[in-house]
């Protein structure tokens, strides 16, 4: 049986071989497929909308927190996602404050500046 809960961060592939990233909605295990919300995709078109994928193609994503490099990371790869400017600028100072009080990078703006080139705003 899989290990997959209503609510969870998961990815998933579609009958027509797309990746997508996103939350539980719902499961109908008797069907074996779950719903989820996505944020997340190589198509574009289904981005923001509810969709049905089998349980075998689903993977839970860690549970992880801003207390960690990589926790923060895919919180900003959600951010993007989900084109939530606000958000990402408050996970970036999060991310530089991390990484001031462990591995200092060379240039703080590196980590920034890609970011803010995904997101499509100007370089700040």
């Amino acid at each position: 049986m899989l290990n997959v809960a209503i609510g969870d961060w998961v990815v998933a592939t579609t009958s027509e071989d797309e990746m997508v990233h996103g939350y539980v909605g719902a499961i109908a295990w008797q069907h074996g497929v779950a719903f989820v919300h996505v944020i997340a995709s190589d198509q574009d078109d289904i981005i923001g909308h509810q969709i049905e994928v089998k349980l075998s193609s689903v993977k839970t994503l860690p549970i992880s927190g801003l207390d960690s490099e990589d926790g923060v990371r895919s919180m900003i790869d959600i951010a993007l996602g989900i084109k939530d400017e606000m958000w990402f600028m408050e996970l970036t100072d999060t991310l530089l404050s991390l990484q001031s009080n462990g591995y200092k990078t060379t240039q703080d703006n590196v980590i920034t500046g890609f970011y803010a080139n995904r997101l499509g705003v100007d370089q700040l």
